[in-house]
């Protein structure tokens, strides 16, 4: 009788008014569902089976929040919008903006040779500090994959280094290439004297007090981290959590900048602003720092079309798409820990966006 009770009390308070009305998936609850924005996005999720969590945030103000899905199926843990998702390829719009800040304060520059650095990597006389940021170095890692054992960060890039090729016909060109980087955090640990994880954690989840980002290596019992999962089939209509993506540990420190992170999404909303609006860096810095490198319009992880800079991340069980005006006054940030085969989250993420500028 009393689990009948609650949702016909929460029914008729919604008719009278006294509370919005919801809409639950996975155990999951959506917030302003009742909104006419609100119910158009929900409808926009509906069609995605998602399993994750939404924020869209406009002229500063939360208009839909919504968490779907499970964080862990095994025992029945929701997606909450506490959530902590791996943000995969995002996180390089991170390392990129705090190299860009080591550039604002003139111990580096854009036009700085990576042979600077690392003067026994082929090529390097030719590649700036610019074209590592853009994906426009030419280098490669032969095989794809680093390290297979957990190793420091420095032996990490030197492992790299055995297996890093020079294509000279890509050099200009856009080739996206984690080893680039990877590449740049060594150069960040070169001049600060600090691990990328001090200098992020300095950066970022200290400075901006982020209750709910973490290194994917690391555990706490206050954040709640996603487990990620993987469907085979790419036209699967329902949620079947089966597949768990079991990830080896090796895998979480190679990652070395560029994909070891996990967020919830307040935590990536208020860094994305502070790196594009707030003040990290300046406006020069970052008009600088932003300028695509090819007509693939990616710069400094992020991509830029008109009044849109985007970046996306995909691995592991995970999903990852932000979206963010020109102005920073409308943002979405997207994280999903299910993927399926030719399912991408970018399409909804884009709709959302669009639908929030309207």
């Amino acid at each position: 009788m009393k689990k009948m009770f609650l949702p016909i009390l929460m029914f008729l308070a919604a008719i009278l008014g006294i509370v919005p009305t919801t809409s639950s998936v996975g155990g999951s609850v959506d917030s302003n569902y009742s909104s006419e924005f609100g119910q158009k996005a929900n409808a926009i999720l509906d069609k995605k089976s998602f399993s994750g969590s939404v924020l869209v945030v406009k002229n500063g103000k939360i208009i839909f929040q919504a968490s779907r899905g499970y964080s862990n199926y095994g025992i029945s843990l929701s997606n909450t919008i506490d959530t902590s998702y791996e943000i995969d390829s995002i996180q390089k719009s991170m390392t990129a903006a705090m190299v860009m800040k080591e550039i604002q304060n003139k111990k580096l520059s854009l036009t700085d040779k990576l042979s600077k650095f690392y003067p026994e990597i082929p090529g390097s006389n030719n590649i700036t500090i610019k074209e590592m940021m853009d994906m426009t170095s030419g280098l490669i890692l032969k095989g794809g994959v680093g390290p297979t054992k957990v190793m420091s960060d420095t032996d990490i890039i030197d492992e790299d280094i055995k297996n890093i090729r020079y294509v000279n016909v890509l050099h200009g060109k856009w080739d996206y290439s984690a080893i680039n980087f990877n590449l740049l955090s060594g150069i960040l640990e070169k001049l600060t004297g600090k691990s990328y994880r001090k200098l992020f954690t300095e950066s970022y989840i200290d400075k901006l007090n982020l209750k709910h980002t973490i290194f994917a290596y690391d555990e706490s019992p206050k954040i709640q981290k996603a487990t990620g999962y993987n469907n085979p089939d790419p036209l699967s209509p329902s949620l079947n959590y089966k597949n768990v993506f079991d990830a080896d540990k090796f895998l979480e420190y190679d990652e070395l900048g560029t994909g070891q992170v996990y967020m919830s999404v307040y935590d990536l909303y208020k860094v994305e602003q502070y790196i594009t609006q707030g003040n990290m860096l300046s406006a020069k810095s970052r008009d600088q720092l932003y300028a695509p490198g090819s007509i693939s319009t990616y710069g400094g992880g992020l991509y830029h079309t008109k009044d849109d800079n985007f970046a996306n991340g995909w691995g592991y069980g995970f999903q990852g798409v932000s979206h963010i005006s020109d102005d920073g006054k409308v943002t979405v940030i997207a994280l999903e820990n299910y993927t399926r085969r030719a399912v991408d989250l970018k399409p909804m993420a884009n709709q959302l966006y669009k639908l929030a500028k309207d």
